[in-house]
């Protein structure tokens, strides 16, 4: 799964996808923005922000936000984005 490469997701990584071009030189690119975002998915799941923000979401009351529990990560995580931007 891809997350949706929007502007405001584009906004929001544009400086991490930067950090993540100087990384990875041989590629030649100006900003990676997939490596970015995998980055982060993998930082919050190693430190288990995901799974606990999963757990929560599973323990509403309310239908729609337990659906939102079952999204994939990636999913969740864009989501998360376009809600603090």
């Amino acid at each position: 799964m891809f997350p949706i490469l929007d502007s405001k997701v584009m906004a929001f990584y544009r400086h991490h996808a930067r950090a993540a071009a100087a990384r990875y030189p041989h590629r030649a690119k100006r900003a990676m923005f997939w490596a970015a975002i995998r980055d982060d998915v993998c930082t919050n799941l190693d430190s288990g922000a995901l799974p606990l923000l999963r757990r929560c979401l599973a323990q509403s009351e309310s239908e729609q936000v337990r659906r939102i529990a079952s999204l994939t990560d990636v999913r969740l995580l864009d989501l998360l984005t376009w809600a603090i931007t």
